[in-house]
């Protein structure tokens, strides 16, 4: 009898680490190996089981609370409607933001303010560890942005620029009107030179651009503005005013806001730990960069996990390095600024953003179009909410963050959430941490 329950729970774990494998698309044998190893450097038992266990009691909740739950078997919901009834719920809640914020227009410096003043309300207003101005303004003369001084009307006069302009408002614009050839290669290279007297402590700035920047950044990128951005050397965060305001829009400028800020400060604690380096510009750059090695991982009797600072799937979603053991500072922003969401849900309930706590790892396969096939939906807000503003049909859905989501709580499990944030800043240049 002893026997056979042993095998019952043998068979279990199989399931499960079958179940974890198949969200995470990588193979079992990873998921075994990093248990097996895992386990021996945390003297923690059951993580994947407890995990999958936790996955699934989340999804068949949610399953229920948006409308399958009449069905004996919600997980056999068609993966087409459960797409649906999340990006319909993502809609709802971004109507009931667009209330509680009175409707901003987002068009206008003055129509962005309430989104901003509430989520850096909410992060805490961090301080952080930021460059100077003057010696901003110092690599602006050395040198200038010649597309922005055109489009601005100062010709070669950098001194009249920075003398009637926003310091923070012509770095921003930096991102989207410069070439990114000439930014790399011309105005970074100054970058090489810069110490830890060049930096201050000061709080992080968010801010809306005004109304001419829209108007200058869509004669350069067209319909392709990307109107939200942060300079993580600078300390800022920054939406630019969008004409066309979207469905999803505000609910993806508060949870971006966030993340943003989260990013920020999280550099912002980076750099002052450099700054102690006497390589503190190379490894400031480096970050900057936001490259990801593609060296094999070392020491394969030891647990290896990749640190990989940046979405790979957005471009490449059979990208390799997606199927190893690796943890993710972007998506561990998100995590955070998940966090505060829901210190925000709490604070006022009639906004029904509570329906999203803890699902940014949560994800299920379920039949698609009357197939045996089955696809993977991701149930976590950010994939969603990128979904709706983007007009994503299922065949387009997101499901890049909840992946990367899930490697970290993998890791975070076993370690714990300080020591992820540790291992994270002090191996981010190394490209991955050895146990």
């Amino acid at each position: 009898m002893g026997e056979s329950r042993s095998k019952e729970g043998e068979n279990i774990m199989s399931l499960e680490t079958k179940k974890l494998a198949k969200l995470l698309r990588t193979s079992e044998k990873v998921v075994l190996d990093l248990e097996k190893k895992m386990e021996k450097i945390s003297k923690k038992k059951n993580v994947i089981s407890k995990i999958v266990q936790d996955n699934d009691f989340k999804i068949r909740k949610k399953l229920i609370e948006l409308g399958f739950g009449k069905d004996k078997a919600p997980f056999n919901a068609k993966a087409e409607n459960v797409y649906k009834a999340l990006i319909k719920k993502v809609e709802e809640d971004d109507k009931i933001l667009l209330k509680y914020f009175y409707k901003p227009d987002f068009s206008t410096t003055v129509g962005c303010r309430s989104l901003i003043n509430t989520a850096n309300e909410l992060a805490g207003s961090p301080i952080g560890f930021y460059l100077k101005e003057e010696k901003a303004k110092e690599l602006l003369r050395l040198n200038p942005p010649k597309k922005i001084m055109q489009s601005l009307g100062y010709g070669n006069d950098i001194d009249k620029m920075l003398e009637k302009e926003n310091l923070f408002e012509i770095f921003a614009a930096l991102r989207f009107i410069e070439d990114s050839e000439w930014l790399n290669n011309t105005f970074f290279e100054p970058y090489k030179e810069l110490k830890k007297e060049d930096f201050e402590e000061r709080e992080i700035k968010v801010m809306a651009l005004p109304e001419k920047w829209g108007g200058i950044g869509k004669e350069f990128l067209g319909k392709k503005l990307h109107h939200m951005s942060h300079l993580k050397e600078l300390g800022l965060v920054f939406i630019i005013p969008v004409e066309k305001q979207l469905k999803g829009e505000i609910m993806y400028l508060f949870f971006m806001t966030l993340h943003y800020i989260h990013e920020t400060d999280w550099h912002a604690r980076l750099f002052e730990s450099y700054s102690k380096d006497k390589n503190f510009a190379d490894k400031m750059i480096g970050a900057l960069k936001v490259g990801v090695t593609s060296d094999p991982l070392p020491n394969h009797d030891k647990m290896s996990w990749r640190i990989v600072p940046k979405y790979l799937a957005k471009k490449n979603s059979q990208d390799p390095r997606l199927a190893e053991p690796h943890i993710s500072p972007e998506a561990w922003y998100y995590t955070k600024a998940a966090k505060i969401i829901q210190k925000f849900a709490k604070r006022f309930e009639f906004s029904c953003l509570d329906f999203w706590n803890e699902l940014d790892t949560a994800g299920e396969y379920f039949p698609f179009n009357h197939s045996k096939k089955k696809v993977l939906i991701s149930f976590d807000l950010f994939d969603n909410g990128i979904a709706l503003l983007q007009q994503a049909g299922f065949e387009s859905k997101y499901l890049y963050h909840q992946q990367e989501a899930l490697w970290n709580k993998i890791f975070i499990e076993y370690m714990g959430e300080d020591v992820l944030d540790k291992i994270m800043m002090e191996n981010l240049d190394k490209g991955h941490v050895t146990f």
